[in-house]
């Protein structure tokens, strides 16, 4: 079958500040007329991704029957799925880290099963070290594949003299890591000290788990480089630990005993056939808790009108919660499919004491600033790599050895570097998802498998992937030879703007932008751009801003949520 090409297009972040819209300050245009008399619901949530669907669900383990509105036609954002070859597989995030108790916590109330990855394990396919021989005559120019290593977190080591973290950084890279227990725990945790994670982990352990490990495993999994992220955003609390345990790999020796004392020695997991049968299970527990979930709807505008015990239409604001009035209109796409979704018909009315804005940044900006609730709504946003996946279901008998286990990374060694291959990431999918291997099976026969090639820098162009590079990059990874002809099915998926990186700047505007959301009763702000990328980041910070939301103005109501809310680290 000839390939095919599907576009997935979820919000996306189009600029770097968002314009000011909104209402009521002088000069500023009016708010969009909004019809009708006003719908009444326990609370507002804006955004059907995964945020606003987990603080959906969230509010109606409180007894709160919410309404969830998604400007664009399907829910879960990043988490969405597509068929290919005749098997549904996840085309955005496919899995969540072991971190917490946030996910995995909502993922048993739902009735849904955790599932590790199988396949033995990931590869890190990596360049010569400077201490190793060189070779330009074979295709794959002298990178090769690595392990990786066992007792690691984001790829620093908890023993760096450790006979396989040798073996990937060499033995003065080791000994230089291991120099970490003999610094002082202060050194790089200082409120002074620099706070990416790229400056901590080479202050600590130096250039060489940087490079060949951290680097990565980092920019594999978050599309931006280990340089510009916030180090206490990727892993919550290991600065701290550092300090207070006195090195960073007893640091994270503690982030891994905490990870076996709950049973999952995974650092990765999913929901047991695809992590979109997460979503669509908070989808139909929200519906059947009597909320509602509306697709090609959006929010144009929010405002304060009074309170809940004033009588209809009055402004009144001497009893009951804080109420919020949002205008809501049918939407169409953009004029691109990573623009937001613009409005296609007349607004309605809904009124609510609490509202959650799970929204993208473009538009939770524009609802705060039409509700005069921050004072620089032009605010900054970092925006994502472009990133680009193609999907191959293929013939190959070859490949049932699992040659690169459950997939690989391949190091980013600078845009002008000899790196034989475009892709920066490769997964075997129906090896380390063994449901999509048994339903292959089930169409194709026992010799179909399922690859991904993700492809998409920081800083680099718009990746331009067809099937030819594919399948020259799967052959340089794999060293298995796949013909056109052995092609079932292929599909390329684009995510452009997506995964902003959580640089140390954007982390301190969203911390008082925070502040200032907190201020006024009734109102909550989640979603990656201010939690945090990584579906475990995500969950937990909209699981605890839909609590904080559900006690609005109601002293007495029971909040029956599970008990994951406290802060915890890794």
């Amino acid at each position: 079958m000839s390939p095919t090409s599907r576009d997935a297009a979820p919000p996306a972040r189009p600029g770097t500040a968002v314009p000011r819209t909104g209402i009521a300050r002088p000069g500023r245009p009016d708010r969009p007329a909004a019809g009708g008399p006003p719908e009444h619901w326990d609370a507002l949530v804006v955004g059907g991704g995964i945020a606003g669907l987990t603080a959906a669900w969230e509010l109606t383990r409180a007894g709160l029957r919410p309404m969830l509105v998604e400007a664009r036609g399907y829910t879960g954002g990043l988490v969405a799925a597509g068929t290919i070859g005749g098997v549904r597989m996840d085309l955005g995030a496919e899995g969540f880290a072991v971190r917490g108790r946030a996910v995995t916590s909502m993922v048993d109330v739902l009735g849904l099963r955790v599932a590790s990855p199988k396949g033995g394990g990931a590869r890190l396919f990596l360049p010569p070290r400077l201490d190793e021989a060189r070779s330009t005559a074979a295709p794959s120019r002298g990178w090769r594949l690595h392990r990786f290593i066992r007792d690691a977190f984001l790829g620093i080591p908890a023993h760096p003299l450790a006979d396989d973290v040798v073996a990937v950084i060499g033995r003065r890279a080791a000994e230089r890591a291991a120099r970490d227990a003999d610094m002082a725990g202060e050194v790089g945790t200082r409120p002074d000290d620099p706070a990416d994670l790229a400056s901590f982990v080479r202050t600590r352990m130096g250039e060489g788990v940087l490079d060949r490990l951290t680097g990565p495993i980092v920019a594999g999994i978050h599309s931006s480089d280990p340089a510009v992220l916030a180090a206490d955003a990727l892993a919550p609390g290991l600065r701290e630990d550092t300090a207070r345990l006195g090195s960073l790999q007893a640091a994270i020796g503690r982030i891994l005993e905490r990870r076996r004392g709950r049973g999952r020695g995974k650092a990765d997991a999913t929901t047991a056939g695809g992590l979109t049968r997460l979503t669509d299970a908070l989808r139909s527990a929200v519906e059947a808790a009597g909320g509602a979930v509306l697709t090609r709807t959006g929010a144009q505008w929010l405002r304060p009108v009074g309170r809940s015990g004033a009588s209809s239409g009055s402004d009144d604001a001497s009893d009951g919660a804080p109420l919020w009035e949002a205008a809501l209109a049918p939407t169409g796409p953009g004029p691109t499919p990573s623009a937001e979704p613009v409005p296609v018909g007349p607004a309605r009315l809904v009124r609510a004491p609490r509202v959650v804005l799970a929204c993208s940044a473009p538009a939770a900006l524009r609802l705060l600033d039409g509700a005069d609730a921050i004072e620089e709504p032009a605010m900054p946003i970092p925006v994502g790599s472009p990133i680009a996946r193609f999907t191959l279901v293929v013939r190959s008998p070859a490949l049932a050895g699992a040659p690169v286990g459950s997939g690989l990374l391949v190091a980013d060694a600078g845009a002008d570097s000899d790196c034989p291959v475009g892709a920066k990431a490769l997964s075997h999918l129906s090896v380390k998802w063994p449901w999509i291997g048994a339903d292959l099976t089930a169409l194709h026969g026992p010799d179909a498998h399922a690859l991904r090639l993700s492809y998409g820098r920081p800083g680099r162009p718009r990746p331009d992937v067809d099937l030819d590079l594919a399948l020259a990059d799967a052959r340089i990874l794999t060293g298995v030879r796949i013909d056109p002809a052995d092609v079932i099915d292929s599909a390329l998926v684009r995510w452009d703007g997506t995964l902003p990186p959580a640089t140390p700047e954007h982390r301190e505007r969203v911390r008082r932008l925070r502040s200032r959301v907190a201020e006024l009763p009734g109102l909550a702000l989640t979603g990656a751009w201010v939690a945090g990328t990584g579906i475990a980041a995500v969950v937990e910070d909209a699981r605890r801003q839909a609590v904080i939301a559900s006690v609005c103005g109601t002293s007495s109501l029971p909040v029956t949520a599970a008990p994951t809310h406290h802060k915890e680290r890794p």
